[in-house]
């Protein structure tokens, strides 16, 4: 920005929760980019932003009534943004800086109305693209368009991973040097870690970066094959005055290990959380904020002794939390490297305050990984019963078999010097998975290819220019496109019923009290257990749809204080199968 390559920033983020606490860290210090004199816009570009109280105050309009001439210091001069960027988030990426969901810059290079609008907004950004790794084969397929366009324009791009495969890096390269018509160059096999590519009509330059010394770590493995090994870790660490997190990789087997601690009564309630995606957004909120205060940067020992959080995977890339022990289901390797990123993350003393200086005074950071037996020929149904789920959130199982093969290989996740031969091990198949196990590798590679081809199709091409057939698909077809594929989801809201036959959402205050009030589940998980919930009659259900502007929404009726037996402020929505 300072040599003029650039007039503003967008930083682009895979969920609303990582952008949400992107933009508050943005909001203190990106004034230092723009000359004083000025009053840049900061904007939040997501479908949910009306519900961010800082960003609604952040919204100015400025009149000759208006007399406001903050100091540079001054905190309401944080994060402010002019009205005119904010009444459309059409118009979000004009503004000087913003931060939202890499939507809404993919969005600029696929077949939606506006979308020269988007396009002309980021021309002269830099993009600052975050988690990279975190995005299926049809996001990664719309990302390398994007960067292709954005190259094309002149355009600057900075992307940032943790656990970036080689074959991804290359493909991203590869995109933006075809947009920007760079000479072909051919990116290290031999890359370190961390590792920065650098990528101009100069060619392509790579080197190995330094690690900061706080956070160069290892982080010895522990496996556990029976549920009962990792609740007796739980009771052991709460028995020592620690906290401690087991992430799971489905909610309801979250769901089953919270239900089964808090029956045993072992561990006072009040020292139990629950953390996973069916709650309503009212609550969801309340239960980030706890886990922020038990397991934040700033957590007292006070708040820290004895806590439990039982959670899925909302909390492995979007809170800053620190752990002194840690439980994971057996995941793919990238996302246990990231799991591990929150076990021990601050430095703190062995009571577990916190200090500015290493060492680190408490017991070496272990990851206590739940998994099957080892098995070096194993056979579909390898994971067995108490992680089947686990086999449907990642179906790739050679994928899983090969994380489990390498970290018992190597017995630690030691940053940085063994990260890139665990990613790259992994997911560039540097070891043969078992024969067994191939044919469910090859139906999620089809998957993928199939992701990509489907974005493909929906991805403008840039040579054609404004044309009607510069997609697969016409402008005005009735197609109706996306940024993301993924099962067809379903916003439940919940409500509860007056004597009248009112229907009132449960968060009782504020302008988005529907919004606040509402969850989005699976449309199979909806259909399979909606029978189990107290709905509303079609005719109240028909009049709330109308009124809100809500054609495909379901409301399932819950208590004034928001309590059902199917949801509770603590579990979230909870249905059994109806059989």
């Amino acid at each position: 920005m300072s040599a003029s390559k650039g007039q503003g920033l967008y930083v682009g983020l895979p969920t609303m929760a990582t952008a949400n606490a992107m933009y508050q860290r943005l909001a203190a210090a990106y004034h230092a980019l723009f000359a004083d004199n000025t009053r840049p816009s900061l904007i939040l570009a997501h479908g949910g932003r009306e519900m961010s109280d800082a960003f609604r105050q952040s919204v100015w309009q400025p009149s000759e009534q208006t007399a406001e001439n903050y100091a540079h210091d001054d905190v309401n001069a944080m994060g402010e943004c002019h009205a005119w960027f904010a009444d459309s988030r059409k118009k979000a990426l004009l503004a000087e800086v913003g931060v939202g969901t890499l939507d809404q810059l993919l969005m600029a290079v696929m077949p939606f109305r506006h979308q020269s609008m988007r396009l002309l907004g980021m021309r002269d950004k830099i993009l600052l693209l975050d988690e990279v790794h975190a995005y299926d084969g049809y996001m990664v397929k719309l990302l390398e368009g994007l960067l292709h366009f954005h190259a094309a324009q002149g355009g600057s791009a900075i992307i940032l991973s943790a656990t970036l495969p080689a074959a991804l890096r290359e493909k991203l390269l590869s995109a933006f040097s075809e947009g920007a018509r760079f000479p072909a160059a051919e990116a290290s096999d031999n890359a370190g870690y961390p590792w920065l590519s650098h990528l101009s009509a100069n060619g392509l330059e790579e080197q190995p970066l330094a690690t900061r010394p706080e956070v160069q770590r290892t982080v010895a493995i522990n496996w556990l094959h029976q549920r009962s090994e990792a609740l007796d870790i739980i009771y052991r660490v709460v028995a020592a005055g620690q906290c401690i997190c087991w992430i799971r990789n489905t909610v309801d087997d979250a769901l089953e290990i919270f239900q089964q601690l808090l029956q045993e009564g072992i561990i006072p309630e009040q020292n139990l959380l629950l953390f996973h995606s069916r709650f309503a957004f009212t609550d969801r909120i309340a239960i980030e904020d706890k886990t922020l205060s038990w397991f934040g940067n700033r957590a007292p020992v006070s708040e820290r002794r004895g806590k439990v959080l039982i959670a899925t995977q909302v909390v492995e890339q979007s809170l800053d939390l620190d752990f002194d022990w840690m439980i994971s289901d057996l995941a793919p390797i990238d996302l246990l490297i990231q799991r591990a990123g929150r076990l021990q993350r601050h430095i703190r003393d062995a009571s577990g305050q916190s200090k500015a200086a290493l060492p680190d005074e408490r017991q070496p950071p272990v990851l206590h990984i739940l998994a099957p037996d080892w098995q070096p020929e194993a056979e579909p149904g390898w994971l067995g019963p108490s992680l089947q789920g686990t086999g449907f959130v990642y179906p790739d199982h050679a994928c899983l078999w090969r994380t489990q093969a390498l970290l018992r290989q190597y017995g630690e996740i030691r940053m940085p010097e063994n990260a890139r031969q665990l990613v790259d091990g992994v997911y560039e198949h540097k070891i043969a998975a078992p024969p067994g196990l191939e044919t469910l590798s090859d139906m999620a590679f089809g998957k993928v290819l199939s992701q990509r081809s489907v974005a493909a199709q929906n991805l403008l091409r840039h040579d054609k220019g404004y044309s009607r057939e510069a997609s697969d698909f016409l402008w005005d077809s009735d197609r109706e496109f996306s940024t993301r594929l993924g099962e067809e989801s379903v916003d439940v809201y919940l409500a509860w019923q007056d004597d009248m036959g009112e229907l009132h959402p449960v968060e009782p205050e504020g302008d988005f009290r529907w919004e606040m009030s509402r969850l989005s589940v699976r449309r199979s998980w909806w259909q399979k257990r909606s029978a189990g919930f107290l709905c509303p009659d079609e005719e109240a259900l028909e009049q709330f749809r109308n009124r809100y502007h809500r054609p495909a929404g379901q409301i399932v009726l819950v208590s004034e204080t928001g309590e059902a037996p199917y949801y509770s402020r603590r579990t979230g929505l909870i249905g059994e199968p109806i059989v």
